[in-house]
């Protein structure tokens, strides 16, 4: 060996300039892991929809009012009106506009008769009191005008 030249080793393993291999994930593995994921996050929001005890208000517009008991002689027709659900999201939900119903009884109205306070407005199948069904101004305007 030549007095000039010299050997000396340096340990660039630390320095990060040799890679190193990392274990890689199976595609199956990914696969569950998506699944689960996605299986906890459905579970997650089911949860907080059922439990939400939130009251919110649902507006519809230009419900049609429905007649009964017209006088004889007399043809009765009301304005669509505004209705207001009041319930819990959960509750809401479900719920379509043509599942609302407005009825108001006319076998009293007169031909001067043009506003109605009493009605009845409810959900076609609604059997539990959980959602209110109101109509926005509480009166219904109608006209009576003899056949």
């Amino acid at each position: 060996m030549d007095k000039f030249t010299k050997t000396t080793e340096v340990d660039i393993s630390n320095m990060g300039l040799i890679e190193e291999d990392t274990p890689q994930k199976s595609k199956a593995g990914k696969i569950i892991a998506i699944v689960i994921s996605l299986l906890l996050s459905i579970s997650i929001w089911l949860y907080v929809v059922e439990t939400d005890k939130t009251e919110v208000e649902e507006v519809y517009e230009n419900i049609v009012v429905h007649v009964l008991n017209e006088p004889d002689g007399y043809k009765v027709k009301a304005e669509n009106v505004t209705v207001i659900l009041t319930g819990t999201n959960s509750k809401l939900v479900d719920i379509d506009e043509a599942d609302i119903i407005v009825e108001i009884k006319a076998d009293n109205l007169t031909e001067e008769d043009t506003i109605v306070t009493e009605y009845k407005a409810y959900i076609n199948g609604e059997v539990e009191p959980s959602v209110e069904v109101k109509v926005k101004s509480n009166k219904i305007k109608v006209k009576v005008a003899k056949e």
